[in-house]
């Protein structure tokens, strides 16, 4: 009877994620009788010699086919029968104090054997810091500065390669660096990538260059944009039509429920019921809020989308809705979102005093490079966008810092900050103890729950991830604290939020929320109100949570910060980065529930005087009548009798 024996020469200290360990086998003539499987993973042999082996014994190196996670794992020797082990052992994955730690990972774009197009550098990639996703992550390209790239974005593949490693599901992240690259020229540039989690250290990556080249303006482009505008302008002085200076006509993105949309909703409820507006709207798309129109006695429009990749379709698109504009008997009109330019465009075209109403907070490379890509829209279509916000008479905002942002575009005078408010102004600041403990009841609180809530689509600007891991940690000093995610839909990133919970074993703690149109319930439950998106201009949700007397901590960014001020009407934390996400949390849960209360005073206090939606509805109304009587004093269009 052959006698099966084994042994493993362990390493003196930690290793790595990827290592050879020395062994032998007794009782065996060949590599193939030999198996040896390290925390779970089957490892790779060759033949080597180990110090302490034996006389007579196969010896060999093992490594694992795949990297091993942190932390002890087993390692196992199998000889020709796989059910016994020959023996075992343990060995430790990690690092030294003082040594960097164990990264794995890899910077995808931009490909250095490729000429990246545009001018705005994509970066992307996946990485895991001493085997978790990094709490930040740090883009670093030369021309274009430092940007922090957004992280626990969803990734399918690398747990696939990685299946030890919890976190292997959210550890992508992106950046997009604009770059001031004029048309026609290229340059070669850099691109670095820092790592950091606090207490574990940081990785920065080897230096990558790279071409950037932003493709030269079509002469042939810009000559057919010319052509195609006169063939419109020429179009519009065939069209007569009696305008209304009462009726406004209202372009939008979407009639599905989002805050830009259900903003929209509420403004048009009060000027049509408060201050005696006809509406006409046309929409890119569809949605539920079509319904809410009809009650308001608003038709819809619903038209094409507005992202346009080429001059023909661009101006076709302008023509059409430029005679829609002409014939709708509107006598000025507002267009909402800043992907609008194709209606703004059309409107002025049809000779309509415009407003343009601009959310969102992203730079305009930014904002196209995300709806069109690194070559859309062609600079001759970029140029009328550029010329349309140059040229509508009011450009509206719901935050200063955004105003700032587009300032360049148009001259302060045609710049204007209007804040909007919410219904739920009518709390006044508080919520009853009765209708809170109502609500918490209805969903499963208890007295002890410190509730902490997050209000938003589930979408990775939102920041949604990054909270749930940031609650991971939390829930070691608090474990009362129970965070509720309002906004869960059937997205790759939605499907990833709930991985990442139940990897986490934090079902218990964090409950995911689908889409609520009255999320209200929530916000009465709530302790904490938490915004952790890492742009936003001035976020409604946070208004909301004001008016039910929850306080706030949210991101440091644009409106935000105009709402809160740190430590006294709440707690503002730095964008992407989950350990400073981290440390507000437990700044909250450490502060004491009295003190949380005034703080949310004075925040309601602060934002008192514009909570009241009646108020920019007001405001609102009287621009557009400002705007209607200016156009028909320049245009002497005829008055409805």
């Amino acid at each position: 009877m052959t006698v099966h024996t084994a042994g493993v020469l362990p390493p003196d200290r930690p290793v790595g994620h990827l290592f050879e360990l020395a062994g032998w086998t007794t009782g065996v003539t060949r590599l193939a009788e030999v198996a040896v499987v390290i925390g779970g993973i089957e490892a790779n042999l060759h033949v080597a010699e180990c110090p302490t082996a034996p006389e007579g014994a196969v010896q060999w190196r093992a490594r694992p086919s795949s990297p091993v996670p942190m932390g002890t794992n087993l390692v196992v020797v199998h000889g020709p029968d796989r059910t016994v082990a020959l023996t075992q052992c343990a060995v430790e994955v990690g690092r030294l104090p003082g040594e960097d730690p164990l990264w794995l990972g890899e910077l995808e774009s931009p490909d250095a054997a490729k000429v990246a197009l545009g001018n705005v550098v994509y970066v992307c990639g996946w990485a895991l810091l001493n085997g978790r996703a990094p709490s930040l992550v740090e883009v670093l390209v030369e021309g274009g500065g430092t940007v922090r790239a957004r992280t626990r974005l969803p990734r399918e593949d690398v747990p696939v390669e990685f299946p030890g490693f919890g976190e292997a599901a959210i550890s992508g992240w992106e950046a997009r660096v604009p770059v001031d690259l004029a048309a026609g020229e290229e340059r070669t540039l850099s691109v670095r990538v820092r790592y950091r989690t606090e207490g574990q250290g940081e990785y920065l990556s080897p230096s990558r260059t790279f071409t950037l080249r932003n493709p030269a303006a079509d002469q042939e482009d810009a000559e057919l944009a010319d052509e195609l505008a006169a063939e419109t302008a020429r179009a519009m002085t065939r069209v007569h039509a009696v305008t209304d200076p009462r009726h406004v006509l209202v372009y939008t993105h979407s009639l599905g429920l989002g805050g830009g949309q259900l903003w929209l909703q509420q403004l048009l409820e009060g000027m049509v019921k408060d201050h005696g507006w006809k509406a006409s709207l046309v929409s890119e798309t569809d949605g539920p809020l079509r319904a809410d129109c009809a009650e308001l006695g608003i038709p819809v429009h619903v038209t094409t989308h507005y992202r346009h990749s080429t001059v023909p379709n661009y101006e076709g698109h302008v023509a059409e809705l430029a005679r829609f504009a002409k014939c709708s008997g509107a006598g000025v009109a507002l267009v909402n979102t800043l992907g609008g330019f194709v209606p703004a465009d059309a409107a002025k075209r049809a000779g309509l005093p415009t407003a343009w109403v601009i959310h969102e907070s992203f730079s305009l490379p930014d904002f196209a490079y995300q709806n069109w890509g690194a070559l859309s829209p062609p600079p001759a279509v970029w140029a009328r966008w550029e010329s349309t916000l140059a040229e509508v008479d009011m450009l509206l905002f719901v935050a200063d810092a955004t105003r700032e942002m587009f300032l360049p575009y148009s001259k302060p005078e045609r710049c204007r900050t209007v804040r909007y408010g919410t219904p739920m102004w009518k709390h006044g600041g508080r919520t009853r103890p009765e209708v809170r403990r109502q609500a918490r009841n209805s969903l499963g609180f208890t007295d002890d729950d410190v509730v902490l809530v997050n209000i938003g689509v589930a979408e990775s600007r939102k920041g949604q991830g990054p909270l749930i891991s940031a609650m991971e940690r939390v829930r070691e000093r608090h474990p009362e604290a129970r965070l509720s995610i309002v906004g869960l839909h059937p997205s790759p990133y939605g499907l990833a939020l709930e991985d990442t919970v139940k990897r986490a074993g934090l079902e218990k703690a964090v409950h995911l929320v689908p889409v609520q149109r009255d999320p209200t319930p929530w916000l009465y439950s709530a302790d904490i109100f938490v915004n952790s998106s890492d742009i936003e201009s001035l976020p409604r949700s946070i208004l909301e949570a004001v008016c039910c007397g929850v306080p706030v901590a949210a991101t440091d960014v644009f409106g935000a910060r105009e709402m809160i001020v740190d430590g006294e009407t709440g707690w503002l934390f730095e964008t992407n980065d989950v350990d400073a996400l981290t440390a507000t949390l437990l700044r909250v849960l450490d502060t004491k529930p009295a003190r949380r209360k005034e703080m949310a005073r004075a925040a309601h206090r602060k934002l008192a005087d514009w909570l009241d939606p009646a108020g920019y509805a007001r405001e609102y109304s009287e621009i557009l009548t400002e705007l209607a009587a200016r156009g028909r004093t320049t245009t002497g269009g005829d008055l409805v009798r």
